[in-house]
């Protein structure tokens, strides 16, 4: 009893350690195995941002998704002079860069 507490403890402090880049992997939609076309037009529809990492193959022929990964966040900074302080306050928002295909083309 005690061995499964701790294990569920454990496991609670990982999910909070992995953060929210979990959560936006999570909720993009699984496009492997679809077309390229398909594919992209599926995350376009539901607002994912997207981009191929890795093409292989001729681009002639059928492209099929066979791979895709959470891009992961970038940080854009924004300071704003505060007269009142003589100090500079500064903003920081995480923007999700969301997911990387790898296509292959046969």
């Amino acid at each position: 009893m005690r061995k499964t507490i701790m294990t569920a403890l454990l496991a609670g402090a990982a999910a909070l350690t992995i953060g929210t880049g979990v959560a936006a992997a999570d909720s993009a939609p699984s496009v492997v195995g679809m077309e390229e076309h398909a594919a992209t037009a599926k995350l376009t529809a539901q607002g994912t941002p997207y981009s191929i990492t890795n093409r292989a193959g001729s681009v002639s022929g059928a492209c099929t998704v066979t791979e895709q990964r959470d891009r992961g966040y970038r940080t854009e900074t924004e300071s704003t002079y505060n007269s009142s302080t003589d100090s500079w306050d500064r903003k920081e928002t995480k923007i999700w860069r969301g997911i990387g295909l790898t296509v292959v083309c046969r």
